[in-house]
């Protein structure tokens, strides 16, 4: 018999150098095709779903009329006056996806942020600045998922309820007071979360740096925040279409810098957020700590919608600001309140959607969408109309903020899953400190919306 070949000692010491083969289990990014298609908007998704790409966003275009009497246009604060307007409400795009199946990440920069870039002269500027921005660590052992980076508190159900997805042009009074602060309801923090019970229950908590920035930024001492949220569905029926839920969102946070500030703006918005005219407003005032406890009840049955929640906030050892930002006497503890209930009804058969991961509602998509051509139009989309009540106290002791009695009716024209047409008319009873700026506010709003 012949010898045996001997071997290439370059083929072996390259074999050598070679770096072990990956696990048969783990996803692998190199040359990873992406399969692209449309679902509410763009996306890229690899066969096996561990890579995937998401480009999105939303516009929301306002057009505002207030009628009411020329007291109250000159007595209502705020950095625009109470007059008629047009305006973007949102501007916003996002990037989003997921890597190695397990972890997801999600950019999004709204293009309308306002801000007062000097008190003294009513200053004001339009700047880019984050909403969502963060990375979320999925199915981990025995916590679930870890998300860090700036995204919402884990409180109000209509809070973490995406704004493409709202009954009315705005959350209501109380989320604005309360829940929005001055950072547009984002806030960098972490959180772990998870479903529970076959998905008929979420909960979640998180650790937040307290701030008033839109720019998801904070630098103090202490200034932290914890907060938690938990729901449950007791019932669920026929995939969403009769459903209850019940859910409880609290908060404790260290204020920032000692101050505390509670303010609510109009149910329509004449300019953009931070300009917009204000129908409460405590001013500035001096606190420690600030609780703050939300309890929510929703309810679906068929094309009929539910929905209310309560607002309890407590700031400790509350005191007025005096000359030269000196702080007086502390009057304890301040307690302040907000509460809706709202109502809805589809007349074209549709219901709301709601999402069993996140404990709140979601997109809509009509029956029959509307499509055209030069020769005429199909389907009618979807029709909704609603109401919704609110009540806001922003008084106790040394805190004078005013009272509010607020009621709003809606009509929304779903034209297919991505677009809507919304109209609001609303009636606003003030009950302001000093009485000079007491009285009815009526408006009435009419918004585009496409969101993908």
């Amino acid at each position: 018999m012949g010898a045996a070949p001997t071997a290439d000692p370059m083929q072996t010491l390259d074999a050598l150098r070679a770096p072990p083969p990956a696990p048969a289990s783990a996803p692998s990014s190199s040359n990873t095709p992406l399969n692209d298609f449309w679902r509410n908007g763009l996306r890229f998704e690899s066969a096996d779903k561990a890579f995937s790409l998401a480009v999105g966003g939303r516009v929301q275009f306002d057009a505002v009329s207030y009628l009411t009497t020329t007291a109250m246009r000159r007595n209502v604060p705020g950095n625009n006056p109470l007059e008629d307007g047009v305006s973007f409400r949102r501007f916003r795009f996002d990037v989003g996806g997921t890597i190695y199946k397990n972890i997801e990440f999600y950019a999004q920069i709204d293009f309308v942020n306002g801000f007062v870039t000097s008190v003294a002269d009513n200053r004001q500027s339009n700047v880019p600045a984050p909403t969502d921005l963060w990375v979320t660590y999925k199915d981990l052992p025995w916590v679930g998922n870890i998300r860090v980076g700036n995204q919402k508190p884990l409180y109000s159900f209509e809070h973490l309820t995406s704004s493409r997805f709202l009954t009315f042009l705005e959350r209501s009074l109380g989320f604005d007071a309360f829940a929005e602060g001055f950072n547009n309801g984002f806030s960098p923090g972490i959180t772990m979360f998870d479903t529970f019970a076959e998905k008929r229950g979420t909960w979640g908590v998180g650790v937040f740096k307290n701030t008033r920035s839109i720019f998801a930024y904070n630098v103090g001492r202490n200034e932290t925040e914890v907060n938690g949220r938990v729901t449950y569905l007791p019932v669920y029926e026929d995939d969403g279409k009769l459903l209850v839920h019940v859910g409880l969102g609290a908060a404790a946070r260290d204020l920032d810098q000692d101050q505390a500030r509670f303010r609510a703006r109009l149910d329509a918005r004449n300019s953009p957020s931070a300009f917009s005219p204000l129908v409460a407003d405590t001013g500035l005032f001096f606190g420690n700590h600030q609780q703050i406890l939300v309890p929510e009840l929703v309810a679906v049955m068929g094309s009929w919608s539910f929905q209310s929640e309560y607002y309890a906030s407590w700031v400790g050892h509350a005191a007025a600001v005096g000359a030269n930002n000196q702080r007086l006497a502390d009057q304890g503890t301040v307690f302040m309140q907000s509460a809706y209930g709202e109502v809805a009804y589809f007349l074209t058969g549709e219901h709301r959607e709601y999402n069993r991961e996140t404990g709140t509602f979601t997109r809509v998509s009509p029956k029959t969408p509307v499509t055209w051509t030069r020769s005429g139009f199909t389907g009618c989309g979807g029709w909704q109309v609603a109401a919704r009540y609110t009540y806001l106290d922003l008084n106790d002791k040394v805190v004078r903020g005013g009272q509010i009695h607020d009621m709003t009716l809606g009509l929304n024209w779903f034209l297919n899953p991505n677009m809507k047409i919304q109209s609001n008319y609303f009636l606003t009873a003030r009950n302001a400190v000093g009485g000079a700026g007491d009285g009815l506010i009526h408006g009435f709003a009419v918004r585009t919306a496409i969101d993908f």
